[in-house]
Order: C-alpha cells, then structure tokens, then sequence
C-alpha cells in the first residue's frame, strides 16, 4: 500500500537530508516503506557503513500503522 503524501511530509521526511527516514522508498506506484522488507538488512548496514544519507528510524513501519 502506498504512503500518503501527508505521512512522507510529516513522518518519513522525505528530502530532510540525515532526518529523512532510511526506510523511505519509491516505484512506479508511489512511495512505499521498506522497513519490512527484504530491503531492510541492507538499509542498515549502508546506514552503520555511513555509506547512506538517510539514517532516520521514524515510526515503526507504514503498513504497522494501516
């Protein structure tokens, strides 16, 4: 299920730079969070690599929240 745009202003952050939730993800359909995906483990480890600008952890998972 897409994230409202509402949610990716307020929560996700999107464009805040480090803020910016490390979860937050986009197709063809919208944006997406990644947080329970298979996506997850990488995410992470380029985040404690600091090889990834986005670092936020900012809420616990979109489709936790639907």
């Amino acid at each position: 299920m897409p994230i409202p745009d509402f949610h990716v202003d307020e929560v996700c952050r999107a464009g805040a730079g480090a803020l910016c939730c490390r979860y937050l993800c986009v197709d063809a359909g919208g944006w997406l969070c990644g947080k329970a995906s298979t996506m997850k483990d990488v995410i992470d480890a380029r985040v404690a690599a600091g090889t990834f600008t986005a670092r936020g952890d900012n809420c616990e998972g979109w489709e936790d929240e639907s």
